[in-house]
């Protein structure tokens, strides 16, 4: 019995997000189906992260346990020819017994792409946010800084567990133009809340209409009970590209 651990990418347009639930279609589900018709006896895998229904991954990390009597690339091969189209093993490879994609991770990356025009983009809507009007990109991007550092972003997501913290500490906040239209923000972090990065670009996407002033935002991190207008980023345009272990 080997410990196996998979790089999977997927779009998850189509899916009500990774973890598996009675009743709907889910990545989590369409993996573990594919690994039992390999030979897997097992019950469950184990995930860096758990996406919401409608974000992407290129980044995502699976582990199982697998009595698999073949070489390792023979298991990818197999699982990419049983799982759909929208699910794609990217690599594979043996860890450690004791090795946890979620609680032995360092640090996760995730990216959220826009794209600024007037008119639909079918091409280009399944995995970004069309947003309508100018932005100011210079203040955008000096708000993106203020959430580098260690923080309180309970006015930015909700925990996993009812009780649990709320301080997340961010490495990496940044705006990059990838063309004349379209733009890219990446944030890395040790780990986020629920919804956390989809309402960071939503109140950066205020600032830059003016709608919102950065002060607000600092004030909202200094642990201050500021309120601005509610509200998330659509789910497509949201990709978990990396997660970082200390090998």
């Amino acid at each position: 019995m080997e410990h196996y651990q998979l790089i999977i990418a997927y779009d998850g347009t189509e899916f009500s997000g990774f973890q598996r639930q009675k009743g709907f279609r889910t990545i989590q589900a369409e993996i573990e189906s594919a690994l039992k018709r390999t030979g897997w006896e097992g019950d469950t895998i184990q995930a860096a992260g758990r996406t919401d229904s409608g974000v992407h991954a290129t980044g995502q990390v699976v582990t199982f346990f697998h009595h698999w009597e073949h070489p390792k690339e023979e298991l990818l091969t197999a699982l990419n020819y049983y799982l759909p189209k929208s699910i794609a093993v990217q690599s594979i490879k043996k860890v450690e017994e004791e090795f946890h994609p979620r609680y032995d991770a360092c640090s996760r990356e995730y990216q959220y792409a826009i794209t600024i025009c007037t008119v639909r983009q079918p091409h280009k809507e399944r995995y970004m946010w069309r947003i309508e009007g100018e932005l100011d990109w210079t203040l955008m991007q000096a708000t993106a800084s203020l959430f580098i550092g260690e923080h309180d972003f309970s006015q930015f997501g909700k925990p996993v567990k009812p009780d649990g913290s709320t301080i997340r500490k961010v490495f990496l906040s940044e705006w990059k133009q990838s063309s004349s239209s379209d733009y890219h923000y990446t944030i890395v972090a040790d780990a986020f809340l629920y919804h956390m990065v989809r309402r960071i670009v939503f109140v950066m996407m205020s600032t830059g209409k003016g709608r919102t002033d950065p002060q607000l935002v600092q004030k909202m991190l200094d642990g201050n009970q500021e309120k601005i207008s509610p509200g998330i980023a659509p789910a497509c345009g949201l990709t978990l590209t990396k997660v970082e272990y200390n090998e």
